[in-house]
C-alpha cells in the first residue's frame, strides 16, 4: 500500500509538471497544488520574456499567494582539451545539456535543456515565503551525469546559477585514470567544491578566483580508508595530495562518498564562509550520478574580497 500511495503521490506530481510545461509557456514548472487552468490561461497571454507582462503575472499570482521565479544557468565547460594539452576556454559552454530537479524526479522528463548558448532557464511557481531546494542534475549523452549541491529557491529570481560541467575526453582518457592510479582503487564517485572569494563566479573573468590557505571540513567527517580527501587543487587546477590546504584555485576534492547528506566548509583565520550541502542518494546512483559539484557562485564562498591570487 506504501508503495502503491507513492506511485499515485509521483503520478499526481507529474500531473502537475507536464501541465505547467505545456502551452504557449515554455519552460514552466508548477510548484503549487492550485489548480492550474485560469493560471496558465493567462500566463499563454502574457510575454514571459517581457518585463511588463513579468509585472502582470506577479500581480495576477498574488491572488493565490503564489509567486513566479525565474531561474537561469550557464552550463561551462570545464577541463582540457587533452588533443592540444591547452585549458578549455572559460568562456567556452554546452549546448544540448538536460537539466532536470533530484528532488523531483519527473522534472526529468519535461525536456529542459541548455540552448545554444549553453544557457537553460526554467520559470517556477511556489507559494510566497515557502522556499524551495533544489538540487539540479545535468545529463548529455556521452557526458559526466553530475548532479550539484542543495540550491534554496525564494521568491527572488536567480539568474547567476553556474555548473563546471566536465569534458568528458579529459575526465575519462586523462583525470580519471590519473585520480585511480593516484589512490589506487576505482573512482566511483567525487565531491566537489571551490572555496572562493566573495566576487568568485563563473560568471565573472577574474580568475584566479580561489581563496588560498583555507582548509575544509565536512559533517559527517569523511574519513580514511572509506573516503579518500580531501584532495586540494594546485595552482594548475589538478587534485594534489601534497597539499595540506587551498591553492589560488579553490577547488577541493573527496572521491568515493558514501551516500548521506553533507554540509561542507571551509576555515581560515579572519575569513567567514558559507556552508554548502549536498545529497548523496540511492537515486543517483541509479540515475548514473558520478560527479556532485558546488560551482561558484553558489559554493564555498568567503567574505575575503582581496585581489585575485592574493590572500
Amino acid at each position: 500500500m506504501k508503495r502503491l500511495a507513492l506511485f499515485l503521490t509521483m503520478l499526481f506530481a507529474c500531473s502537475l509538471f507536464l501541465a505547467a510545461g505545456a502551452g504557449a509557456v515554455d519552460n514552466v514548472l508548477n510548484m503549487t497544488d492550485v489548480k492550474t487552468d485560469k493560471i496558465f490561461n493567462t500566463l499563454a497571454k502574457l510575454d514571459l520574456e517581457n518585463e511588463e507582462d513579468q509585472e502582470k503575472a506577479k500581480e495576477f499570482l498574488d491572488k493565490w499567494d503564489l509567486s513566479i521565479v525565474t531561474l537561469s544557468g550557464k552550463i561551462n565547460h570545464f577541463g582540457y582539451n587533452i588533443f592540444t594539452g591547452k585549458p578549455i576556454d572559460y568562456h567556452a559552454t554546452v549546448p544540448g545539456v538536460s537539466v532536470w530537479i533530484a528532488e523531483y524526479p519527473c522534472t526529468r522528463y519535461l525536456n529542459f535543456q541548455s540552448d545554444e548558448t549553453g544557457w537553460w532557464t526554467i520559470t517556477v511557481i511556489k507559494y510566497k515565503n515557502e522556499d524551495l531546494k533544489f538540487s539540479f542534475v545535468y545529463e548529455k549523452q556521452g557526458w559526466v551525469t553530475t548532479k550539484c549541491n542543495v540550491i534554496t529557491v525564494t521568491d527572488e529570481d536567480n539568474v547567476d546559477i553556474a555548473i563546471q560541467y566536465i569534458d568528458p575526453y579529459y575526465y575519462y582518457l586523462a583525470l580519471k585514470p590519473a585520480v585511480e592510479a593516484m589512490i589506487g582503487v576505482p573512482l566511483v564517485n567525487a565531491m566537489v567544491v571551490t572555496v572562493g572569494k566573495s566576487w568568485a563566479s563563473m560568471h565573472d573573468d577574474r580568475l584566479p578566483h580561489g581563496d588560498p590557505g583555507a582548509t575544509v571540513s565536512s559533517i559527517p567527517v569523511l574519513t580514511y580508508p572509506e573516503t579518500i580527501g580531501p584532495i586540494y587543487f594546485n595552482e594548475a587546477v589538478q587534485p594534489d595530495p601534497t597539499y595540506p590546504y587551498t591553492s589560488v584555485d579553490g577547488g577541493v576534492t573527496w572521491i568515493n562518498v558514501p551516500l548521506n547528506t553533507y554540509y561542507v566548509t571551509a576555515h581560515k583565520d579572519g575569513i567567514n564562509y558559507e556552508t554548502v550541502r549536498f545529497n548523496l542518494t540511492e537515486a543517483d546512483v541509479e540515475n548514473g550520478v558520478e560527479l556532485y559539484i558546488a560551482s561558484p557562485p553558489d559554493s564555498v564562498q568567503g567574505d575575503n574580497d582581496s585581489d585575485p591570487g592574493e590572500w
